[in-house]
């Protein structure tokens, strides 16, 4: 869901580090997504977080950022060239682990539409940096699966335990209101189906009725003593067997009517004689 992804990247880009040691790691998560071992170039497609690099490099090392911007299909890439002694400055070394993650959502994660599943993926440039992410989340208790260079983050809880890591508020507001409409949704399609299910069952067990009471007067043999629930079904071919009830006069139960239908069942197709 990409409009939601970016949503989380804002808040995250709107927040403030705390202090320098904050900052500096969460940098370190930016960079390590965003870098392949034979390069010291990153790059990123997303603005705000072009601008995030810069806030975080500014706020850390007390000078400006040098950025190249080139034109890439219908966006922009936006290039950063780090000398070899600023890399491994920035190579994370475990700690600060909350930090650590914002950072890598922010250069290389995205959550799947939540209305069909809950499912985070963090896709980082190098295969290697992989293990870094699964350090980080299982500190935090976070459970991930690992495909290739993808790192997956999979059913509520644990997005929720992740978002809330990293600092996400209104995010996770937004996600449980559409995690609520959707068991709303889920609940109401099976009382629907439920519904839908009993109806048919009653249709075609009224029909069966209605069939057996037509082959007994047709055949002469509808008992006297059943003819007022055999009109009354066939006045009501719809109706349930509570409703019939209620019809009936004087008014009898649900599993008075029940008896009837079924006597009435055995007798034209049971190929019995009443004798009650």
């Amino acid at each position: 869901m990409r409009g939601y992804s970016e949503a989380l990247r804002l808040e995250l880009c709107k927040k403030t580090p705390s202090n320098v040691q904050e900052a500096f790691v969460e940098l370190q998560g930016i960079i390590g997504s965003r870098k392949r071992s034979d390069e010291n170039l990153i790059y990123t497609e997303r603005l705000n977080v072009a601008n995030r690099i810069t806030i975080l490099w500014k706020m850390i090392f007390k000078s400006s950022l040098s950025m190249d911007i080139t034109k890439y299909r219908r966006s922009y890439r936006f290039f950063i060239r780090l000398d070899e002694e600023y890399l491994k400055l920035l190579e994370w070394q475990g700690e600060m682990s909350k930090d650590f993650l914002r950072g890598v959502f922010l250069a290389c994660g995205f959550i799947l539409d939540p209305e069909k599943c809950y499912r985070i993926e963090l896709l980082p440039l190098e295969k290697n940096f992989t293990c870094h992410i699964a350090k980080a989340l299982d500190s935090l208790g976070i459970r991930h699966n690992i495909y290739m260079k993808k790192v997956s983050i999979i059913g509520f809880s644990n997005i929720e335990r992740f978002l809330s890591s990293i600092g996400i508020q209104q995010g996770l507001i937004k996600l449980e209101e559409i995690r609520t409409l959707k068991l709303i949704k889920e609940d109401t399609n099976r009382k629907i189906n439920f519904q839908e299910s009993n109806i048919e069952k009653a249709l075609l067990s009224a029909e069966r009725e209605l069939e057996a009471i037509r082959t007994l007067i047709i055949n002469n043999k509808l008992p006297e003593r059943y003819r007022q629930v055999a009109e009354l079904r066939l006045s009501h071919p719809q109706a349930t067997l509570k409703e019939l009830a209620q019809l009936s006069q004087p008014p009898v139960s649900k599993s008075t009517i029940a008896y009837y239908m079924r006597r009435l069942k055995k007798l034209a197709y049971g190929d019995i004689e009443d004798k009650s």
